[in-house]
């Protein structure tokens, strides 16, 4: 006898890649999740935190959401931990909509969300299995930011303990709440959006929340039967002795540093006193993300190889092209090229002391378009701005230009003029009469 659990984490709505939306990979890869888990015919649907990317999702990314959550609960009921991009009103607002606007009592939703971690308010369900032999039973804890750790705790000294020795007493709290009347035929399941040492980061993660620091033990989460974990988006399982535990992971490759990701939904068969069966399952949908470096003749004898992918474009150049992203365009017709960033051969790198010879820096001109390429410049647009810039230079000064007022001021303050002396309303006592003007 066994209970099934399907696990995806860290959609990221409204995610975008450069100026890039992404709605129809987004679209595409959210109908294969679905598909899966109608496949699987699990018991229970786990998602893990971080449905949205931004604390404000537009109006598209929530019925997006709310489309996808509807859907999916239509197979089995579905719980939503926070992660550290959602917030309490938004989860609110999805739970009112899924739920026939309010009317259907939390204990019959379909969706729930866990967004309050306090021992008196953390999210624990029952979810009976097809059979009716056994129930999945599931502590859901949201994500505690490490600057504003909200718990009710028993000793006042873990209010300034370590966030590790803190996550501790709280999933210890999770699992006496998970154990409370617990039934023989009960099989646990611990969900939570949190960073455990150990997992490797994809580095799309926001820093400050992946950082050392910031890190639950391993060996403090709750012995369960499978841990669904969110906030990391590397798909992997996390070392622990007596119970898996994974990551999700995003279903698209957020950024560049996941190129070599493989992104996965998990499937979980679990039951007492039996192994738990893990498999992970590909997706497909969605567009892959391709870093091209080296020079345009290296690039090009990759080109034929890309496709329809995002591209990042790193170019070894000997100097500077105008025309490099007309070039890369061609190259690449298939494609969407998100940046380009041109490397000159020899440029980078130089040290710059007392013994550099004035004729050895490169001139402002040089400077300048080296500099706007990198700020989204470039091809025609470029050379209509050196053109300009060339034009202003080529202006002459006027043969005598009249100092202002603040100019003659520092000029008497420097030879040593009395400020007590100074006449602001003209110019200096006793000075001639054409300086005086100029000042007025």
């Amino acid at each position: 006898m066994t209970g099934r659990v399907f696990h995806t984490s860290d959609w990221h709505l409204g995610r975008q890649i450069g100026r890039h939306r992404r709605d129809t990979e987004v679209d595409a890869v959210l109908d294969e999740i679905i598909d899966i888990a109608d496949d699987f015919a699990p018991e229970l649907i786990v998602h893990s935190g971080d449905l949205f990317d931004s604390s404000r999702p537009g109006l598209d990314d929530i019925r997006r959401a709310a489309h996808a959550l509807r859907r999916l609960g239509a197979i089995a009921p579905v719980v939503v931990v926070a992660g550290n991009h959602d917030t309490t009103h938004v989860l609110a607002f999805l739970e009112y909509i899924l739920n026939d606007m309010g009317t259907r009592e939390a204990d019959q939703a379909r969706v729930r969300f866990a967004t309050d971690a306090r021992p008196d308010r953390l999210l624990v369900a029952e979810y009976p299995t097809k059979d009716g032999e056994l129930t999945l039973r599931i502590g859901a804890l949201p994500y505690l930011h490490p600057n504003r750790f909200t718990y009710d705790f028993a000793d006042p000294a873990l209010t300034t303990a370590t966030y590790a020795e803190r996550m501790r007493t709280v999933q210890a709290d999770v699992y006496r709440r998970l154990t409370a009347s617990r039934g023989a035929r009960d099989i646990l399941v611990f969900a939570a959006h949190l960073f455990v040492e150990g997992a490797t980061p994809s580095y799309s993660e926001r820093k400050i929340s992946i950082a050392d620091d910031y890190a639950a033990s391993a060996t403090d989460m709750p012995d369960v039967a499978y841990g669904a974990l969110g906030h990391i988006h590397k798909p992997q399982s996390v070392g622990r002795a007596g119970f898996p535990a994974c990551y999700a992971g995003s279903p698209l490759q957020m950024d560049f540093g996941e190129t070599g990701d493989t992104k996965s939904v998990v499937l979980a068969e679990i039951g007492p006193g039996r192994e738990s069966l893990i498999e992970t399952v590909p997706l497909t949908a969605g567009r892959r993300l391709i870093r091209l470096e080296g020079t345009l003749e290296e690039i090009a004898q990759r080109a034929g190889r890309v496709g329809d992918a995002w591209v990042k474009a790193v170019v070894n150049v000997e100097a500077f092209s105008p025309f490099l992203s007309d070039t890369l365009t061609k190259m690449l017709p298939h494609a969407t090229i998100v940046d380009i960033e041109e490397r000159h051969t020899g440029a980078a790198h130089r040290v710059l002391d007392r013994e550099t010879s004035t004729e050895e820096l490169p001139g402002i001109d040089d400077l300048l378009r080296d500099y706007l390429p990198g700020r989204g410049t470039t091809g025609l647009a470029l050379d209509r701005v050196m053109a300009a810039f060339a034009q202003l230079q080529a202006e002459p000064d006027p043969d005598d230009p009249a100092p202002c007022c603040e100019e003659n001021l520092l000029t008497a303050a420097i030879a040593g003029q009395p400020l007590d002396t100074i006449d602001r309303s003209g110019l200096l006592a006793g000075t001639d009469t054409t300086a005086a003007e100029t000042t007025r």
